[in-house]
């Protein structure tokens, strides 16, 4: 009986764990190309659909999946090339129609902001509550307000 417990308290812990994994979602834009000068540039917008935690082993989820989503753009393409990643709110989710300029004022529901530039990721920002909390690039804590 006492190992029909213990098996049982493990079989909850992995459902529990499993369904605080999130997904990233496109959200609409999904893209926005657009030119400063000569210069070629994308920005692809997508939220956290599911549970994001502020801890190292989600910061290397988050890096991952960001890698997945972007594998089938050619990065090197573009001068700069920016993604932005949201948590999923009331307003930001799979039914958002509010465009590029609706997420204007948003930085408190930004998870995180990458940018490339010319192919070479140089910026990753882990953001909470509208300040950087972690450099994903030198893997190091922050502490300073982003400004978009």
């Amino acid at each position: 009986m006492k190992n029909l417990i213990i098996l049982l308290t493990l079989f909850v812990a992995c459902i529990q764990n499993k369904s605080e994994d999130f997904q990233l979602m496109a959200l609409s834009p999904v893209t926005y190309e657009f030119k400063a000068g000569e210069h070629k540039n994308r920005i692809d917008y997508f939220y956290a659909d599911g549970h994001f935690s502020y801890n190292d082993s989600e910061y290397e989820k988050l890096k991952k999946k960001i890698d997945e989503k972007t594998a089938s753009v050619n990065i090197k393409e573009y001068h700069l090339y920016s993604v932005y990643i949201y948590k999923e709110t009331n307003s930001i989710n799979k039914s958002y129609k509010g465009g590029k300029q609706g997420l204007d004022g948003h930085n408190e529901d930004l998870i995180a902001y990458v940018r490339y530039t010319d192919g070479a990721r140089d910026i990753f920002y882990i953001t909470e509550k509208g300040n950087v909390v972690y450099d994903a690039v030198s893997n190091k804590a922050e502490s300073f307000e982003f400004e978009q």
